[in-house]
């Protein structure tokens, strides 16, 4: 089966590709660095933290009503913070291990 396939039974038929695709490889050349990935979701954890107070201060000064998006802003900005901070004690953790390695 190549090709799209049509689901009925909806509003819309829903199109379905399940067509095998041939997979992608990266070279090395076209790989991001390890500092340029950690500075990336360093800076991503950094925008959700923004996002979050200035919804936060949009809310206090009556912008805007809708608190559901406030609350989901802020859920979100502190989960990826735990997950940084998580991510940062499990590579102090492994530099320690590392450290205490006989050679």
């Amino acid at each position: 089966m190549n090709g799209p396939i049509e689901i009925r039974g909806f509003q819309q038929p829903i199109e379905v590709d399940i067509a095998p695709r041939k997979p992608e490889f990266r070279t090395p050349a076209t790989e991001d660095s390890f500092s340029d990935m950690l500075s990336r979701a360093i800076g991503s954890v950094d925008q959700a933290m923004k996002t979050s107070e200035q919804g936060i201060q949009d809310f206090a000064a009556g912008r805007t009503e809708n608190v559901h998006d406030v609350m989901i802003n802020m859920q979100k900005a502190q989960l990826s913070f735990q997950l940084m901070v998580e991510i940062r004690n499990k590579a102090i953790e492994a530099y320690q291990e590392i450290s205490r390695m006989q050679i």
